[in-house]
């Protein structure tokens, strides 16, 4: 018989989907739901931020947002946690976009620049048509305050692409 937490932190990661419906008071539950999953990690406030922001997109971006419309939230949890959010497709691929004072100003993308930033990874597949999931890879070894694990490099981006 193995102990509680030999089971609870089994050699499996732990795996939860929930589906919320596609309106703008669902993103905060969606935000709640998830960082209660990782209570005392020291990452929830990232995992939060990073939820409510693709989450947001979902619904304000896509035809999640739409009447009956809904958006599908998967964590895993692991030292390398894995957030995905599924929307419903349509609007445009989701992108971030760039810092550059050269580029053209833009309020759209702002957001998954600072996931990327949150994140030791990030990135996307699906499409328009049948719907994207916009997945955030989350390091549990590494804290705001303490910075990389020896050994591993800083949060890096990886390009979205459908």
């Amino acid at each position: 018989m193995p102990s509680p937490g030999e089971w609870l932190w089994g050699p499996e990661p732990m795996r939860w989907r929930r589906v919320f419906p596609g309106r703008a008071d669902q993103v905060t539950v969606a935000r709640v739901f998830a960082a209660g999953l990782f209570e005392g990690s020291g990452r929830e406030e990232d995992v939060a931020v990073v939820v409510a922001e693709l989450a947001s997109n979902a619904v304000r971006h896509s035809r999640s947002g739409a009447p009956q419309g809904w958006f599908g939230l998967e964590i895993t949890l692991a030292e390398k946690s894995c957030i995905g959010v599924m929307d419903l497709g349509g609007g445009c691929v989701p992108a971030i976009r760039s810092e550059n004072p050269n580029c053209e100003p833009r309020t759209d993308g702002r957001g998954l620049l600072m996931v990327s930033r949150l994140a030791a990874a990030i990135g996307i597949y699906g499409s328009p048509v049948i719907g994207h999931t916009v997945w955030a890879e989350v390091d549990l070894r590494r804290t705001p305050q303490t910075g990389p694990v020896q050994g591993t490099g800083p949060a890096r981006e990886v390009p979205l692409a459908s």
